[in-house]
């Protein structure tokens, strides 16, 4: 008996040894000119996407460890419907039990009006690719269930509107500009049943049990939009959420989400505090916000080997 629990702890030893963490990163500063109803041409454009993902991932490297061969990043035209299949398909069928993939997402978000009992107010919230297809937030929580069923733990990171929701205004040459296209008309919903047929059926090929976890990390509430800054003097264009959570992951990597959730909210405050006492008109009113469970909460973004 005593030798069979040994050779059961060494086994579950190799697996922790040997667990992978996988990433995929999307960042999108090009977007279509959108055309109004008016005839109006609107440039939709963002700045601090791109810098978003890179940069993620150049964190994700140097302070949890990632390699390098389990990191992939889409940015601008790559980001679009096909390229995120192809690499969905490899997130989550390359991951084992035991193992973690994390997403990130900075671009556009909207909302679209649709005719379903999912949504009782009617509106769904979509992240916009490069190409203008629309994929439904509610697919990567069927994603973190399938990932979670086949003991395979998942991180969803979203910069944009209605990330649990998506923005962006103008200040002198510090821009904030909204990452949000707004609420689509109904005609938009087939390109959001489109997209989600594309992705549901992949299923990862190592079939597993056991515990595992997911977390959602989001730039604002359902309701609220996220910002995009530009501008600000020795700092490149990022969201304003990615660039908190870059400067609590530099400076303490191991943060609990609860802390840096905790972190990222008293650094807001102060900012909106500063700007006031220096009359500068300008609030930022994005609400970070996350979901998991207890257990999840008091860990890092990137769970240890």
């Amino acid at each position: 008996m005593k030798k069979l629990i040994a050779l059961a702890v060494c086994a579950l030893s190799a697996l922790a040894a040997h667990a992978e963490t996988y990433v995929l990163s999307i960042g999108i500063n090009d977007y279509p000119e959108i055309k109004q109803a008016d005839g109006e041409v609107y440039d939709s454009d963002l700045s601090g996407c791109v810098n978003d993902a890179n940069y993620m991932q150049s964190l994700f490297s140097s302070k949890f460890g990632v390699k390098p061969q389990n990191m992939r990043v889409l940015t601008d035209d790559k980001a679009n419907l096909n390229n995120l299949v192809e690499n969905l398909k490899w997130l989550i069928t390359t991951a084992k039990a035991g193992d973690q993939i994390v997403f990130t997402y900075s671009g556009h978000g909207a909302q679209v009006e649709v005719e379903t009992s999912e949504e009782a107010d009617g509106i769904q919230e979509v992240l916009v690719l490069a190409d203008m297809n629309l994929i439904p937030g509610s697919l990567f929580g069927e994603i973190a269930k399938t990932m979670t069923l086949n003991g395979i733990h998942s991180t969803f990171v979203f910069d944009s509107c209605f990330s649990g929701g998506m923005s962006r205004s103008v200040d002198g040459k510090v821009k904030a500009r909204v990452k949000t296209l707004g609420v689509l008309k109904p005609k938009s919903a087939s390109k959001v049943k489109d997209a989600a047929s594309k992705v549901r059926g992949i299923v990862p090929k190592s079939k597993g049990q056991g515990t595992a976890e997911s977390a959602f990390l989001f730039a604002s509430k359902e309701t609220n939009p996220s910002s995009d800054i530009s501008g600000l003097e020795g700092v490149e264009p990022h969201g304003l959420f990615t660039l908190l959570l870059m400067d609590v992951m530099n400076a303490n990597p191991q943060a609990s989400l609860r802390d840096m959730y905790d972190y990222m909210d008293a650094s807001l405050a102060e900012i909106n505090e500063s700007f006031k006492k220096n009359n500068v008109d300008m609030q930022f009113d994005q609400g970070p916000n996350f979901e998991a469970s207890a257990a999840r909460s008091s860990q890092p973004i990137i769970l240890k080997k």
